[in-house]
């Protein structure tokens, strides 16, 4: 689809039948903090989707889930993009970096989210891609590019280690992945102080 010449959608067709969607990109972002909640398994995130996107939710699940994951990439393929996006590693959260994300769209494209009744998801996703260079997030993103890929310069290891709270993201680890990633640290000290 063309934003330029087609109608951004506010509806899928599934099994014959048109279901609405809820567009308003509070919503989708709601979506993806339930999916970056290490706390919630996959059946709880998807039914989070499926109940905040669909105003109606289908029958075929499966289906509305992953046409539910296209409209979060903006309509595109979301296997083409897993592929493309083994990058320098995770650059953002909307839940740890809000307050920046808010400042650099409105500081970039001058709207106050606080003024906004509605704004299509596809409309805040390009201009969440499109930020000014001079704005605080943009650094942050590339700062973190950088030390994810190894290549920090002299001066951003200096800046990293002032501010290394706001540029480290966590990694997004279920309960079930602490608890083992904690046992083998457990493990791993005893056979320590067993060698010594």
């Amino acid at each position: 689809m063309n934003i330029l010449t087609e109608q951004l959608p506010t509806a899928v067709e599934i099994d014959d039948v048109v279901y609405d969607l809820d567009t308003d990109f509070r919503t989708c972002l709601n979506i993806i903090l339930a999916f970056e909640d290490p706390e919630l398994t996959s059946y709880e995130k998807q039914m989070v989707m499926l109940e905040l996107l669909y105003k109606e939710i289908p029958e075929n699940t499966r289906e509305a889930c992953r046409l539910g994951v296209k409209f979060l990439d903006c309509g595109e393929d979301p296997e083409a993009n897993a592929a493309q996006n083994e990058g320098p590693g995770r650059l953002y959260s909307f839940n740890q970096d809000a307050k920046y994300i808010y400042s650099a769209i409105k500081q970039s494209h001058g709207i106050d989210f606080e003024t906004v009744d509605y704004l299509h998801w596809w409309k805040f996703s390009y201009m969440f891609l499109d930020l000014r260079e001079d704005c605080f997030f943009h650094r942050l993103i590339h700062l973190r590019r950088q030390k994810n890929l190894g290549k920090l310069t002299k001066e951003e290891k200096e800046l990293y280690y002032r501010i290394q709270d706001i540029v480290d993201v966590p990694e997004v680890r279920t309960t079930e992945e602490q608890i083992v990633a904690s046992e083998f640290m457990r493990l791993l000290k005893q056979g320590k102080n067993e060698a010594e």
